[in-house]
């Protein structure tokens, strides 16, 4: 089994990205907020329980979520396009060799949900070495057989 847990996609969300006015035009708030929280309605809806969104800085928005036993980690990132990663951040998952079930199924659910989402478009799944580098073609989905 192939497990992707990271995305690239657009979205019609404002970027809620904000600049203070000096000449550098430093961020005081990178975007991505109203991304991660769109996420945390999808995963609510799907019976994960939601943190609320915490602003990462230049990595953008990170969140955690509980879904059944398992411990999930998001993080919301704008860079042209966004990057979501979607992780099990449950101790005992460091010593499995397969990712645990509920960890498939939430990913696997949320990907469906974003797909039909009209908000959310060109949604691509990758594995974490292979997001964003060149010449790596993503997935429609997050998980496929060998």
């Amino acid at each position: 089994m192939i497990v992707r847990c990271a995305a690239t996609f657009t979205s019609d969300l404002p970027d809620d990205q904000i600049e203070d006015e000096s000449e550098w035009g430093d961020f005081i708030q990178y975007g991505g907020k109203s991304v991660i929280e769109a996420i945390a309605d999808i995963l609510t809806r799907l019976g994960c329980v939601i943190e609320p969104p915490e602003h990462a800085f230049e990595h953008g928005w990170d969140m955690h979520a509980t879904y059944g036993k398992r411990r999930l980690w998001c993080q919301v990132t704008l860079m042209g396009e966004y990057l979501f990663l979607f992780e099990d951040n449950t101790f005992f998952n460091s010593f499995r060799k397969r990712p645990h079930p509920d960890y498939v199924d939430i990913l696997v659910r949320l990907a469906q949900e974003l797909s039909l989402d009209p908000r959310f478009h060109d949604v691509l799944w990758f594995n974490k070495e292979g997001v964003m580098r060149k010449g790596v073609a993503g997935s429609e989905e997050p998980v496929s057989a060998d």
